[in-house]
């Protein structure tokens, strides 16, 4: 083979160059993943391939410890979404330990957010070693819809390696797999993108007023704080069940400037059951 020309040399070398930058979003359509969207076309343009990545990890975490309960409806959320585009039951693996001792999933709040609870298969693993054993030997069955499991961000079985674990059998199965981790800072971390949640005011059902006001569709502010080969950002987001898709918060009806008094048999349901 004739040696290449110092012109021809150089191309090469700008389509090598080209490709090691573009590398994120070639390393996304060699894999052949699906990728989800999440209804928001501003959110869909920030993530790689327009949507979520379905064969990823994907990890969740939450502002503070009270916005916990809001972060575990967001994953709920998340859950129906890749739950719609797939045919298998989803995997949640529920801890009890702290920070998520904040009850028992239920069933009723579940459904509220679009998440069939007769497709949920739940696991109780004793630690969050066992729970990324779980977590890990359910992606690579490759019979679930969604994988999704609750570790503290601080747990020292928590590390990079783990993460790369879950990543590889995601991307493998091409099943997408939620990390809760809590409110606790995050390690470094193998997951495609990072999300922060913090609960928002909820939007009311118009026509409600009399009763004080009934909750309509849940709000959160939710900020990508990394993504692999997209851009970071931060949006009010809104979440409608019916359509299993987000909206921006900004655009809904706002809710009450003032707190009203509920009662009794206008209230919404707890989205977690207490003990």
């Amino acid at each position: 083979m004739p040696p290449l020309s110092q012109q021809d040399a150089r191309a090469a070398l700008v389509a090598d160059l080209r490709t090691r930058i573009a590398g994120p979003s070639a390393e996304f359509a060699e894999a052949g993943g699906r990728f989800v969207s999440l209804g928001v076309e501003v959110i869909d343009a920030a993530l790689p391939g327009g949507g979520l990545k379905a064969g990823a990890l994907h990890e969740v975490g939450a502002e503070d410890y009270r916005d916990m309960g809001a972060t575990t409806g967001f994953l709920a959320a998340l859950a129906a979404c890749f739950a719609e585009n797939g045919s298998g039951p989803v995997l949640w693996c529920q801890s009890a330990q702290p920070p998520f001792d904040i009850g028992a999933l239920y069933g009723p709040g579940l459904a509220a957010f679009g998440l069939d609870p007769t497709r949920l298969v739940l696991a109780l693993p004793g630690s969050a070693t066992d729970c990324l054993w779980a977590m890990e030997e359910a992606l690579r069955s490759g019979v679930f819809a969604a994988v999704i499991g609750e570790v503290d961000g601080r747990a020292a079985a928590l590390d990079l390696t783990a993460t790369r674990r879950l990543q590889l059998a995601a991307e493998e199965k091409g099943t997408p797999v939620l990390l809760f981790t809590g409110h606790g800072g995050g390690t470094a971390s193998a997951a495609v993108t990072r999300w922060r949640i913090a609960a928002l005011p909820g939007r009311i059902v118009p026509g409600t007023e009399k009763f004080g006001g009934l909750t309509g569709a849940s709000c959160w502010r939710a900020a990508l704080a990394r993504v692999r080969g997209g851009a970071p950002g931060a949006w009010n987001v809104a979440w409608h069940a019916g359509d299993k898709g987000f909206a921006l918060a900004d655009a809904i009806v706002p809710a009450f400037k003032e707190t009203p008094t509920v009662p009794a048999e206008a209230r919404v349901v707890a989205f977690r059951q207490s003990a």
